[in-house]
């Protein structure tokens, strides 16, 4: 985190709030094509795929609440927080950061992962 003002730490926390919110929102989606496939007649193979991805998706929305949990809202915590790892001179001082960067990049590979799943399922099941 390089903010170099309280009002950009403050920015870039809002930042992470929206995006969580997004991500959430597009694991709701997944899901909703989850729980439409699974309606449908499907070999136990892919059904052991959609379970899994089942479960990525709940292990991912815990993460968010967590993360989203530990993201300030009161202007004094952003406060308190920004003094905190203005003053600390290690790693340390990125931990926010480097745990939404972190997420982000596992949950695009799991999106991609999910991507390429729902693709070749719908070849699968059009006999293709």
């Amino acid at each position: 985190m390089e903010s170099s003002t309280i009002e950009q730490f403050q920015e870039e926390l809002q930042s992470w709030k929206h995006e969580l919110s997004s991500i959430k929102q597009e694991i709701r989606h997944f899901e909703h094509e989850l729980e439409d496939m699974a309606t449908q007649k499907l070999p136990r193979t892919l059904l052991a795929q959609v379970e899994h991805f089942q479960n990525l998706f709940i292990c991912h929305k815990e993460v968010i609440d967590t993360l989203r949990h530990d993201l300030p809202d009161s202007h004094q915590k952003v406060e308190n927080i920004f003094n905190v790892l203005r003053t600390v001179k290690n790693d340390s001082q990125n931990a926010l950061s480097e745990r939404m960067e972190t997420f982000k990049k596992i949950f695009n590979d799991v999106k991609n992962e999910f991507n390429h799943f729902i693709s070749s399922m719908q070849l699968q099941l059009a006999g293709v």
